[in-house]
Parts: structure tokens; sequence; C-alpha cells
């Protein structure tokens, strides 16, 4: 286990192709640029209930993972991150939180998270805001394509954004049995766009919060369930 505190700089970090590569990540500090590379089965960037953190503003993060059963959790803290996520496996866990509390940088805004997988059985999750003070501007990008199947998808975001460019999700999603539940409240400009191939998948959309809101939904498929709430 390797635990790495960071603060005003640069890393790059690359896994052999072993399995069971663990990394931990505890960054404070502005304008870091983070890249992890592993290769494997079984490797982990954070665990769950000790996630590796990034605290401070203009965080560049940039991940890939190529293997199955590799896992991602990450909390992000601070304005001006971008986060990239690219996972290459099956079942893979993949879960960011962006603005959540325990940062000193607590609120996030401009914030870009863009996640890529072409695999099977894969879990992913993303938390932007545990209360709208804390969060605005987060925008949120999950590509799940080239045959992907049995993916879960779940986004839930709360943040005080109401431009209809600053808290958008769009994911593209196909094969069959894929789950993926999308939830938007707070402040307005709710965007959600849902380009989803396949049959047999369970499809859920619910923005609420202060009127505008927009949804948008693409579905190509047999036997699929489709379930949209929108409210004021």
């Amino acid at each position: 286990m390797t635990r790495i505190v960071l603060a005003f700089m640069s890393l790059l970090i690359s896994s052999p192709a072993w399995a069971d590569n663990l990394i931990y990540i505890d960054q404070v500090g502005s304008s870091a640029t983070i890249t992890i590379d592993q290769d494997g089965s079984g490797n982990s960037v954070g665990a769950s209930g000790d996630d590796s953190k990034s605290d401070g503003a203009s965080t560049i993060l940039d991940i890939d993972q190529v293997g199955s059963s590799n896992a991602l959790d990450y909390d992000v803290y601070g304005d001006n991150a971008s986060v990239t996520a690219t996972t290459n496996g099956n079942s893979s866990d993949i879960d960011i939180q962006v603005g959540t509390t325990g940062g000193t940088n607590g609120g996030s805004d401009d914030v870009t998270i863009s996640i890529t997988n072409p695999g099977n059985t894969n879990t992913v999750g993303v938390n932007v805001g545990a209360t709208e003070s804390l969060v605005d501007d987060v925008n949120v990008d999950i590509d799940l394509t080239s045959g992907s199947g049995s993916n879960t998808i779940t986004v839930t975001e709360d943040s005080t954004a109401t431009s209809i460019l600053d808290k958008t999700t769009d994911i593209d999603i196909d094969g069959s049995t894929n789950t993926v539940t999308v939830t938007h409240s707070g402040a307005s400009q709710h965007d959600t766009l849902l380009n989803h191939t396949g049959s047999s998948s369970t499809l859920s959309i619910t923005q609420s919060g202060a009127e505008a809101s927009t949804v948008d939904v693409n579905t190509n498929g047999s036997t699929s369930s489709v379930t949209i709430n929108v409210s004021d």
C-alpha cells in the first residue's frame, strides 16, 4: 500500500502489468497535475471508505486503468478541476465525488468530469455536491460504448449553477441490460442528454428545482424501460 501526499506539483505514476497495485493520493494545493496509468486486473486508486483526494484549485487529474476488476475512488475539492478517467476492461468500479464535505476547498466551481469505458459489467457513480451551497458549474460526460453491456451508471448532482451550460450530464451507452439513473436538483437549468442503444435496459432521469429543465433521450432497442420525472 502506498500513500502519496502532494502539494503544488505534477505527478506521473505508472503501474506494471501485475494485479493488485494499490495507489492512494492525498493532494493539497493548487495547480496540481496528476497522471496515473495502471495495467492489469484488480488494481485500485483509492478504496471504498478511504478515497484518494485532491484538495485545491486548478487540479488536472488523468487516470488510465487497463484490465478487469479495477477500482477508482476519488474525491475532488476546489475550483477549475478537470477529471479524466479512462478504463478499458470489465467489472470495474468507478466512484467520483465532487465538492462533497471534507476538504478545505469544499466548494467546487467549473469542474469537468469525463469517464470512458468500452467494457462490460462496470459500475460508475458520480456524486456532485453534498448540499447546494458547496458546488457550482459541474459538467459530467460518460461514454460506455463499443458493445458494452450490463453496466450501471448513477449520477447525482446538486449544485447552485443556473446556466444550462454549467450543470450538464451527457451519457452515451450501448449494449443490453444497462441501468442508468440520473438525478439533478438545486438551482435551475438542469440539462441531461442520454444516447442509448440496446435492449432490456432501465433508464431513469429525475430533475427538480427552480423550474428550468431539459431532458433529451435517444434510445434504440427493444424492451427497455424509460422513466422521466421533471418538477419545479
